[in-house]
């Protein structure tokens, strides 16, 4: 039985099918792009020198960019295994967004 046109179950949902599988793609690669990112700022250093930061200054501007990427690689990996953006993903998103800001502001402006 086939539901009636129109009614909320007689369109295909966007979430599924081949549009899923290239969503899921795409978020792949990032999470893998921004785990590399993380790794590479984990080891080697993101090139960021404050000399004069002491304190929790000095730990933001050693950790934050890193952590900015660990919570992109985060919120693209959860998006992967969902195979779509979703809420979890951007409320991970938006809290790196917020590192990076303290970070940029650890970096420039906090004396």
């Amino acid at each position: 039985m086939t539901a009636p046109e129109g009614s909320p179950r007689s369109s295909p949902r966007p979430d599924r099918g081949p549009r899923r599988a290239l969503h899921r793609g795409w978020f792949v690669a990032a999470a893998a792009a921004a785990t590399a990112v993380t790794v590479v700022f984990a080891t080697v250093g993101d090139g960021v020198e404050v000399s004069e930061a002491t304190g929790v200054r000095a730990a933001v501007v050693d950790v934050g960019h890193t952590l900015v990427w660990a919570l992109l690689a985060i919120a693209f990996a959860v998006a992967a295994v969902r195979g779509r953006w979703t809420p979890l993903s951007n409320r991970i998103a938006l809290a790196a967004a917020a590192v990076y800001a303290v970070f940029l502001v650890a970096v420039f402006a906090w004396r």
